[in-house]
């Protein structure tokens, strides 16, 4: 593209006397109608981006709102992250991204080709409890149309971390407003009907979350990302409902089954608070027998 068509694009340019010091990331900049140039980003002005190519030492202003990509030649060893994340070491992969994306933070308002490692770093805080910023990332990506899979990913992780922290008015909004909340069928994919149980557990609607958990695992026998997850949300409704031997039964069935899974280690965990309301429950029989 030649230097005419690209300033012909452009708003305004920026005085190289008045530009904001930045470090310059290296950046392919996509704008409608397949139009592109690489260059370099060497600062940000409010809603103005300021860019530079390799034919032009003057940093030229555009529009955010005219951008439709930006492609950044991100440093970062992917198959090296995936392979932490199998090994379920969640802490150093977010440590990883955060370290990487944050050069680029400034910019996180941009359609960009981060979207990808910001789907990561969304769903390892949720995995660690990181709720509030799970739904930071999440809320940005589902906004993002240009991956419908993608985005509606960032919906499920939106819901999911609304659930866990216990915001059961704003899940209830939220699957309200993506639709999520009419007929559950069987035919439901078993992400919607998940998520839905453990809204509904969250309530206390415990008969509700059973009948959709039972459907996830009676028809999505083969998915184990929605299989798994649902018979450790079976044992967690039993233990609620106070029916310790099937808690018990489905946690030793997870146990033998999942090793080296999310769910083996929430199986654990819930068999010794088991074991603690036992005891509990038999030392409350024991009081109430001597006050007779």
């Amino acid at each position: 593209m030649s230097t005419t068509l690209f300033k012909s694009i452009v708003v305004g340019v920026l005085l190289a006397g008045s530009l904001v010091e930045a470090k310059p990331l290296a950046a392919e900049l996509i704008m409608p109608g397949g139009r592109s140039w690489k260059g370099q980003i060497v600062g940000r002005d409010g809603e103005w981006l300021e860019f530079t190519t390799a034919k032009s030492t003057r940093a030229i202003r555009i529009g955010i709102s005219t951008v439709q990509e930006l492609r950044f030649d991100v440093k970062i060893d992917a198959e090296k992250l995936l392979e932490m994340k199998k090994n379920r070491e969640f802490d150093r992969v977010i440590a990883a991204l955060e370290k990487v994306l944050e050069p680029y933070s400034e910019y996180s308002d941009v359609p960009s080709n981060l979207t990808k490692y910001n789907a990561l770093l969304m769903e390892l805080y949720y995995r660690t409890q990181k709720f509030d910023e799970s739904l930071k990332v999440s809320s940005k990506i589902a906004k993002d149309d240009r991956d419908t899979d993608l985005q509606e990913k960032a919906r499920m992780y939106q819901a999911l971390a609304l659930i866990d922290a216990g915001r059961s008015e704003k899940a209830e909004k939220l699957l309200s407003e993506y639709g999520w909340d009419g007929d559950l069928s069987g035919d439901t994919s078993p992400d919607k009907l998940y998520i839905t149980a453990k809204l509904m557990t969250l309530k206390k609607e415990y008969s509700k979350a059973m009948e959709l958990v039972a459907k996830v695992i009676a028809f999505n026998s083969q998915d184990p990302d929605w299989m798994q997850p649902s018979e450790m949300l079976c044992a967690e409704i039993y233990t609620e409902l106070g029916m310790y031997d099937s808690a018990e039964e489905v946690c030793r069935q997870i146990l033998m089954l999942y090793r080296d899974t999310p769910e083996y280690d929430k199986a654990g965990l819930l068999k010794i608070r088991i074991e603690k309301l036992r005891a509990e429950k038999e030392l409350a029989g024991n009081l109430d027998t001597e006050e007779a």
